[in-house]
């Protein structure tokens, strides 16, 4: 990653500190979003009580950060981003999907808040 270079400038992306912090952004999101997937999944095959909460907050998560690190892959790449062999701005329209698609991120924060304040899920 980070190979290309500006040539009128003679370095790369990875030269810019900011481009730097941004990449470790989207890795961290990335990381725990797979981290609460691979706790669902555990969850779901032990049976675990908290299974159903953990789909829920699985969702959440990964439609949050998929609009988080798409967001952050268009400012990395800046106008290229928007050439669609790159495949950045197709990855940042479908992360959006995510948050809009029923459940919505939102109901799925009012079912977690109902589950988190002991009322019944549905109902």
């Amino acid at each position: 990653m980070c190979r290309h270079k500006f040539e009128h400038l003679g370095n790369g992306l990875s030269d810019l500190p900011t481009v730097r912090a941004y990449i470790a952004r989207m890795r961290i999101k990335t990381d725990l979003a797979r981290a609460l997937l691979l706790d669902t999944l555990d969850a779901a095959e032990k049976g675990r009580a908290d299974t159903m909460l953990r789909v829920l907050e699985v969702k959440a998560a990964a439609g949050e950060a998929s609009t988080e690190v798409t967001d952050l892959a268009m400012r990395v790449c800046g106008g290229a981003a928007f050439r669609k062999d790159v495949g950045v701005e197709r990855n940042f329209r479908d992360a959006r999907a995510a948050t809009v698609m029923a459940p919505t991120t939102d109901v799925l924060y009012d079912f977690i808040g109902k589950v988190e304040c002991g009322m019944p899920l549905f109902g």
